[in-house]
């Protein structure tokens, strides 16, 4: 299939500007040109009229088979439960401009649904990379919902090699307390170094990458000592942690929306008093460290409570408008940062020919005012326009 996107504003994320009254040529699912009025006999034409075209966007940390339930409780879900909210989940993502999830917690049913997505038998779905079940420590931060209790090296290790088993691309590990399990602290370490070590470990023999849910200061610590790629969260990074992080290349996943959203939207009680603290240290911390050159991508944590599906790009919002994050970069940390931690920044990320034709189209300009980026119109995966307002 041959489309010729015309009188596209090409947001170029690599040079941080926009391309004004741009064609987007696309061939086979992959970009084959992009340049002012270029010759388009033989494409099939899609007028874009003005509107602005960016790389699909990538959530870094979400819950597919989960919903963003206000019900404390976390009932367990059934297989069927768990595989119909992912259908839904799937196309919501696609509805808000998201072509590329890391999924870093949910139920089994999510192996065969990545493999239903790969195969093209669920088309209205972003590409994926999995963790599997979340590996915690017995009573830990998930326990109650998709978290795979795990305690000591031998455990941990053997918890890892079953998420590879089944198919993981990353091992994603607890090492403090959280918001939303109930009795959980926040401020509390979790698994140790060496249970982090040893699950991590697992991860790295196979060329794959671990990440580690962390909400305080000393658990970020045991991760990075852990030899972790990427920290999920950092609600309380030290400076010292920081520089840590720039000097060993780790990553931050903020997730700045997650607490955002429980803080502004649920009742009052614990989830709520626990959300306010870890937004404000969260905004703090994500500032530090984006200033001292830890490398950052951007996700919702949505399936979580009050997190929802379809709001990624409220995660821009806020990286702009809380952290001073000029508007460019936001969309970069969401586009080819995300690539290159994914590995997969060949083939995404950048509108660039000889990737794949993967767009998230915005009726109004993202950059002049980044809420737009929460109005996406169009959604296109390899050339082809899986949604159009």
């Amino acid at each position: 299939m041959k489309t010729a996107f015309i009188h596209a504003n090409v947001i170029d994320v690599l040079e941080r500007k926009t391309l004004i009254d741009q064609t987007v040529l696309t061939e086979e699912g992959r970009i084959c040109a992009v340049g002012p009025q270029l010759d388009t006999a033989g494409y099939q034409i899609e007028d874009l009229g003005g509107k602005y075209l960016s790389p699909g966007f990538f959530n870094m940390h979400v819950h597919t088979t989960v919903s963003a339930s206000t019900d404390s409780n976390f009932h367990a879900y059934t297989p069927v439960e768990s595989t119909l909210l992912a259908l839904e989940n799937l196309a919501s993502y696609i509805r808000s401009g998201v072509t590329f999830v890391r999924d870093v917690g949910s139920y089994d049913e999510i192996w065969e649904i990545r493999e239903a997505v790969r195969s093209g038998r669920i088309a209205m779905a972003p590409d994926m990379q999995l963790s599997g079940r979340p590996i915690c420590q017995t009573g830990g931060t998930t326990w109650t919902m998709v978290g795979y209790q795990a305690d000591g090296e031998d455990e941990c290790r053997k918890a890892a090699r079953l998420m590879l088993r089944s198919g993981a691309d990353w091992i994603k590990l607890m090492g403090t307390g959280g918001i939303i399990t109930r009795g959980s602290n926040p401020s509390a370490t979790q698994l140790s170094v060496e249970e982090l070590r040893a699950a991590s470990e697992e991860a790295h023999k196979l060329g794959l990458k671990s990440c580690c849910h962390v909400q305080n200061d000393a658990g970020a610590r045991n991760a990075i000592l852990a030899g972790v790629d990427c920290l999920e969260h950092g609600d309380i990074l030290s400076d010292e942690t920081i520089q840590m992080m720039v000097d060993r290349g780790v990553w931050l996943d903020p997730t700045l929306s997650a607490a955002y959203c429980i803080f502004n939207r649920a009742p009052e009680g614990e989830f709520k008093t626990k959300a306010e603290k870890g937004f404000k240290t969260s905004l703090d911390s994500f500032k530090r460290a984006y200033a001292a050159g830890v490398p950052c991508v951007l996700a919702n944590d949505c399936g979580t409570q009050f997190c929802y599906h379809d709001e990624f790009a409220l995660e821009l919002e806020i990286a702009a408008n809380y952290c001073g994050v000029n508007p460019y970069e936001a969309f970069t940390m969401a586009t080819v940062n995300a690539a290159a931690l994914c590995g997969v920044e060949k083939d995404l990320g950048s509108v660039t020919v000889g990737k794949k034709a993967h767009f998230a189209v915005f009726a109004q300009d993202p950059i002049a005012d980044i809420k737009a980026a929460q109005d996406c119109c169009m959604t296109v995966k390899n050339g082809q326009i899986l949604w159009k307002k």
